[in-house]
């Protein structure tokens, strides 16, 4: 019985269920073939009202070249003796007036100005006389001037100097009778006069237009949106492919969503302009071109859900009671399932919840021995500088025992007048931004005793509250060593200099015939003895230099000296140098822009840091290979100088280490070029002891290759009007 009401409850689901799906799959194709065409009509017309503008746009585009040629034409037929003269005759009111009555012709020229050979405002529609405005700078002055058969040029829009509104320009070149440029004739159109025009074709906000460069440079909108002003519009590039493959003037777009401009599918008609570099680009979207079909649709969805209604309707009496029946059977056994379901899931429960308290413990167990028996102190508190925890590492460090400090504020371990840990880390930029920090300062033992410390303090969150952990080291015995290794290397150093120096001298008189003439066996072993004795002495005076940065007290004298003169003595004390090598050492500067400029430098140190340069492009430039001296002017108030080899640049695995002390590329090639590796750790202190920066960059051989390291410097105040009219070369 129970068998055969489930079958007959089935037969009735399946034949309502079939009737149902009929009447939707009726209903949905009829919507479907409805907004097809409704789409198709839109189509249509989103092509009509794209054509219409384009065909009103190319008539405005008509009346403003037109004025343009014009008034270029008038101009070149009776003032374009030279620049000189136009400038003269072009600045009167009676042409002021001339210009301000062609602006009056046409609505949508909003001013006409001509500017001279250097972009000076000559004569201008606005006011009289023209202000002293210089637009160099603008594209469409560049464009006339730098490329004589141009034509009219349409510009980016730009924000006027006048107005602050956003305008663009076109551009006529000016030229002279025996054909050189003698300046510009602008004429601006105001993007307002498109986005009015365009503003009585919107409906409800559901219309966007664009006018753009055939670059897809946005130069007029509706909606008027600034922020896209100057800017590429990403649908017109993204269909510009598809335009230029069919070989047509328009294109329209059904459904777009690859550039919504209001986050919805649309309608898309793009013109381009036949005469001008101009696209138009007309969108509707979907609430406009389907609100017909979206009533229609509502309506038949109506019309189904009241069918469907009446079928469930009809059959729901009949199918209530089999499923009834079929209900009854289903809870009994659903209810045996989930009895089942929950006994399993208990069960796993309680071993899942087993294994988490066997981990959490382990866990536990290795952090704390850890923690206990850690090698350096360890410190852990609250956000507000309260111990809660202490190693014993740290009791032997401090003195204290764990009873004595847990519990108490951390300043105890700091000296008077010094910070605690917590006011390190919440006073350290550094720690703001990592919330790790690692300092050496000096703390304070139990028994009052100063130690050297160093502290590495880190952040942690446990059960939603900032925690702080300090690990604690006492570097006493680092500071020992080290002071003993600084006195080494200063006694040894200094003692090694004065016989080097004798040394060194009395090999110089040998070589330079100071005792006669040296017989020819000799000459070689002398002066290999000569060049060892001056890398030695080099040696000694890096090693000196580094004690004296690590000390502080490397002392500059500075001067304000001319740069080509030191470039030009750094170049001259380093020759030798280069002939040994096989290499070439030449100074490449532009005199008219190097000349005037004068840096604040102290001199000696300054020819060091080139020196240094200098050498090392030499070792690693190949025989017969070229070594650059060069000085760039960066702006008015900074210079590059560069030195430049053609070796194979610097290796990518030393790059970060380069300027680090005892540092030399790990290379059996390199180590044979010899040095101590201190030259540009040495070098850096004192570029930036002079308020410069040093640096280096590898060039792909396609371009030449080798490394190229450079020192950038400030350009003293008094020198710095020499250069101001000079635009920087970089």
């Amino acid at each position: 019985m129970i068998q055969t009401g489930l079958h007959t409850s089935r037969i009735a689901k399946t034949f309502a269920i079939s009737l149902v799906v009929a009447i939707v799959l009726a209903a949905g194709v009829f919507v479907w073939t409805l907004r097809l065409q409704e789409i198709h009509k839109w189509e249509k017309q989103t092509e009509t009202f794209s054509v219409v503008l384009a065909e009103n746009t190319s008539q405005q585009m008509d009346f403003a070249y037109t004025a343009l040629g014009n008034i270029a034409e008038r101009i070149q037929d009776r003032w374009s003796i030279s620049a000189e003269y136009l400038s003269s005759k072009l600045g009167t009111y009676d042409f002021h007036q001339f210009l301000k009555e062609k602006v009056a012709l046409f609505p949508a020229i909003e001013v006409i100005s001509i500017l001279d050979v250097n972009g000076n405002v000559i004569s201008t529609s606005r006011n009289f006389p023209s202000p002293a405005y210089n637009l160099a700078d603008r594209d469409y002055f560049q464009v006339q001037r730098d490329h004589p058969t141009q034509g009219i040029y349409l510009s980016n829009p730009v924000r006027s100097k006048t107005t602050g509104d956003w305008i663009f320009f076109l551009s006529h070149r000016l030229t002279g009778s025996d054909g050189e440029f003698i300046g510009v004739a602008i004429i601006g159109i105001s993007p307002k006069f498109y986005t009015k025009f365009y503003e009585k074709l919107n409906v409800d906000g559901h219309v966007s237009i664009s006018l753009l460069r055939d670059d897809f440079t946005y130069l007029a909108r509706w909606p008027d949106t600034e922020a896209v002003m100057g800017t590429k519009h990403a649908a017109a590039s993204i269909h510009h492919r598809s335009i230029d493959a069919d070989d047509r003037k328009s294109l329209v777009i059904t459904s777009d969503t690859s550039a919504l401009e209001y986050g919805k599918p649309s309608i898309t008609a793009i013109q381009y302009l036949e005469k001008y570099p101009l696209i138009v680009y007309f969108s509707v979207d979907e609430n406009l071109y389907l609100s017909d079909w979206h009533a229609i649709s509502l309506a038949v969805a109506i019309v189904t859900v009241a069918a469907i209604a009446a079928v469930i309707a009809a059959f729901r009496v009949l199918i209530q009671l089999f499923i009834q029946k079929e209900s009854d059977m289903q809870v009994m056994t659903e209810l045996k399932r989930e009895a089942d379901v929950i006994n399993r899931n208990q069960t796993r429960l309680l071993q899942n919840l087993t294994e988490q308290q066997k981990a959490l413990k382990e866990s536990s167990d290795r952090l704390q021995a850890i923690f206990q028996n850690a090698a350096d102190g360890i410190v852990m508190t609250d956000d507000t500088g309260i111990v809660e925890a202490i190693n014993p590492a740290a009791v032997a460090i401090y003195g204290y025992s764990s009873e004595e400090v847990v519990g108490k504020a951390n300043h105890l371990f700091s000296p008077d007048g010094k910070l605690d840990m917590l006011e390190i880390a919440i006073n350290n930029d550094d720690f703001q931004q990592t919330r790790r920090l690692r300092i050496e300062t000096e703390r304070l033992r139990r028994d009052g005793s100063l130690f050297p410390a160093e502290l590495s303090i880190s952040e942690y969150s446990l059960a939603g509250k900032r925690k702080l952990i300090t690990i604690v080291r006492d570097i006493s015995e680092r500071r020992k060593i080290d002071r003993m290794k600084n006195e080494f290397i200063s006694t040894v150093s200094h003692e090694l200099r004065t016989p080097l120096t004798a040394i060194r001298g009395a090999l110089g008189l040998l070589v330079g015939g100071a005792a006669g003439s040296i017989p020819e066996k000799l000459q070689p072993l002398i002066l290999m003895a000569h060049k060892n004795s001056e890398s030695l002495t080099r040696l000694i005076n890096d090693l000196l230099d580094i004690q004296k940065i690590e000390a502080g007290k490397m002392d500059f004298a500075f001067e304000r000296l001319h740069l080509l003169s030191l470039l030009e003595l750094a170049v001259q004390q380093n020759q030798s140098i280069a002939e040994g090598r096989g290499v070439r050492l030449e100074i490449d500067v532009d005199l008219t822009r190097i000349r005037p400029i004068e840096i604040n430098v102290d001199q000696g140190r300054f020819q060091q840091v080139l020196a240094n340069l200098i050498s090392n492009a030499c070792k690693y430039s190949p025989e017969g290979g070229v070594v650059r001296v060069i000085a760039l002017v960066v702006s008015a108030c900074s210079v590059r100088i560069l030195v430049t080899d053609q070796g194979g640049g610097v290796p990518e695995n030393f790059r970060d280490r380069i300027f680090k002390k005892f540092s030399q590329a790990d290379s059996s090639d390199t180590r044979a070029k010899g040095g101590t590796g201190l030259g540009l750790a040495i070098s850096k202190v004192i570029i930036q002891q002079m308020h410069g920066e040093i640096g280096f960059y590898n060039l792909p051989p396609e371009q030449g290759g080798g490394a190229h390291f450079y020192i950038d410097l400030p350009i003293v105040a008094a020198s710095q009007s020499l250069i101001s009219n000079l635009s920087p070369v970089l």
